[in-house]
């Protein structure tokens, strides 16, 4: 049976934007919500849109600066864009969901589950790091400097080297197919998607760091690739630390792309996690381990602030 499909057009301080959902009418879980990172469309989900959908109604947003959304100037920050999902879920789904938070937007569905509790029920974290540490901040700029000077081929170099471990000395599941079709994606980004991507880079430069105030509460799960360069597992941990009660694991033969590489294990974790269901004994990634909240003042840097 098809389900049906509902596109919610939204206004926030005069930017157009969209979500998207998914009902499911047997669902048995909570609606998921999905945040995706800046090469991210809410119609780009693919297998884990399908996958997610057989258990829950799925929501999928294009918030300000983001696909076929308006360009959003850098000067707005995360709690602009946390706004905005906030405006959507409450004419969707007033009662709880579940968030999946990927790379950039991870951010954005930490802040919003920390802002509003009440509302998630489980907040799950991929591809998120406790701080854009210096190496990451100068390949952003990099990027956008190429990005500048017209250099294409060298800023979609240089934005493939920063997501995806090119190592040969180790597997990544999927890497030549990812690759291939990241690289297709970059080359026809047109000025629009530029523009965005430099806006949202600008962005991430300058919100490095958590908002003042309480951890979140719900259950986290935060998760990488093992080969990660840039939320690596050790930057990863320090941002599931942040949360008052997270578990944070690894995938095999992963980097950055966990949805594109590993899609069908990224199904059955995220409804495993929000099904309250157990996350041991899983082939498919390391050993999942229950991270002790440290107090802010212990920490280095703070929000889990993100990569594309």
């Amino acid at each position: 049976m098809a389900l049906s499909e509902e596109v919610i057009p939204l206004t926030l301080d005069g930017y157009a934007y969209s979500g998207r959902i998914i009902h499911q009418p047997n669902a048995r879980l909570a609606p998921i919500v999905f945040v995706g990172g800046a090469f991210q469309y809410q119609n780009a989900w693919g297998r884990l849109e399908q996958g997610c959908r057989e258990a829950a109604s799925v929501i999928t947003v294009d918030l300000p600066g983001w696909g076929g959304a308006d360009r959003l100037p850098a000067h707005y920050g995360f709690d602009f864009l946390t706004e905005a999902l906030d405006q959507l879920l409450a004419k969707v789904a007033p009662s709880p969901v579940n968030v999946l938070g990927a790379s950039y937007g991870s951010a954005v569905a930490y802040q919003w589950a920390r802002d509003h509790p009440d509302r998630a029920e489980r907040v799950a974290l991929f591809g998120t790091m406790s701080h854009l540490t210096a190496s990451a901040r100068a390949r952003v700029q990099l990027t956008l400097d190429l990005a500048e000077q017209e250099r294409h081929a060298e800023f979609v170099e240089c934005v493939l080297e920063g997501m995806m471990c090119t190592s040969p000395r180790v597997t990544v599941a999927r890497r030549a197919t990812v690759a291939r079709c990241l690289t297709r994606a970059l080359r026809e980004m047109s000025p629009d998607d530029l523009a965005k991507y430099r806006d949202n880079s600008l962005r991430l430069l300058a919100n490095a760091r958590l908002p003042a105030g309480p951890p979140v509460r719900v259950p986290v799960l935060v998760a990488t690739g093992e080969h990660d360069p840039l939320s690596t597992p050790a930057l990863s941990r320090e941002a599931a630390a942040q949360c008052a009660d997270a578990r944070f694991v690894a995938f095999r033969n992963a980097d950055h792309l966990l949805h594109l590489e590993c899609p069908a294990e990224v199904v059955d974790l995220l409804t495993r996690f929000f099904s309250g269901d157990s996350l041991s004994g899983l082939d498919y990634c390391h050993p999942v381990e229950h991270i002790r909240h440290r107090m802010r003042n212990a920490l280095p840097s703070p929000r889990p602030s993100t990569g594309h």
